[in-house]
């Protein structure tokens, strides 16, 4: 049965950077629950997300989408694809936060423009009469927390009605409490228990990264249901570096023969 966001159980996802049909659709394949296409470190375009997004669900994968940056227009768009929830990088603030929640909605009670039946969303029109009686009913927010600013309004964040889940940016949460990559630094187990603890009391989805200090296990028990293990070019290069080194080494075997 395809994963949904409402589930219960931890859901393993995958990061896609780039364009790669063959990948979007070995995410199924291998047993993926969802993907999460990055917008703001990737070379995505709307299209290619689009497209992703279609390969994603034909194969029983959720589909995200991490957008660039706080743009209220491109929440709705990328809605309007049908895609399962927009990731917002780094937000820092309840009022951001509840920008991006009006964004994700029809007036009167957001900013969120109507045409519905042009888009993948509804099957373009052949649902639209039940988009136009529950128009926000699938909308699936997941705020960025990524700063020391943001971990201390994370309890005000996550009290946005609208927004439906955390997911935690590690690296740049420990650049911003004064050294990148070191998880170890004073504060930044207490920055990630507070983030934690906020979530997990609101009833609100909990998402990072495995992370040295905080391995898949580790997050599971501490309440994390968005667990993203992979990325595609991380994957590649480990793959590729892998077979080189096995190829060089043979070489040098048989050269000593």
């Amino acid at each position: 049965m395809p994963a949904r966001l409402s589930d219960k159980r931890p859901l393993i996802g995958f990061l896609q950077t780039r364009r790669n049909p063959e990948v979007s659709e070995l995410t199924g394949i291998c047993g993926y629950d969802f993907a999460l296409m990055d917008c703001e470190h990737g070379i995505l375009s709307e299209s290619d997300c689009l497209e992703t997004a279609a390969l994603l669900t034909a194969g029983g994968v959720l589909a995200l989408v991490r957008l660039a940056d706080h743009d209220p227009k491109a929440v709705g768009k990328f809605l309007d694809m049908g895609i399962d929830a927009v990731v917002i990088p780094n937000v820092s603030t309840a009022a951001q936060a509840t920008l991006l929640a009006r964004a994700t909605q029809y007036p009167p009670f957001g900013t969120r423009s109507f045409g519905a039946s042009l888009h993948r969303v509804t099957r373009y029109g052949i649902v639209s009469a039940e988009t136009e009686t529950e128009p926000q009913s699938n909308a699936r927010l997941l705020v960025m927390i990524e700063s020391a600013l943001g971990v201390n309004n994370v309890e005000e964040i996550v009290a946005v009605d609208g927004v439906d889940g955390i997911v935690v940016g590690p690296w740049d949460l420990t650049a911003s409490l004064g050294q990148l990559g070191d998880f170890s630094q004073p504060g930044y187990a207490e920055a990630l228990a507070r983030v934690e603890r906020a979530a997990n009391s609101a009833g609100k989805l909990l998402g990072t990264a495995p992370h040295p200090g905080s391995t898949a296990e580790a997050l599971v028990a501490r309440g994390y249901r968005l667990l993203i293990v992979a990325a595609d070019m991380p994957l590649f290069r480990e793959a590729m570096t892998s077979q080189l080194l096995k190829a060089r080494s043979a070489i040098r075997t048989q050269e000593k023969t």
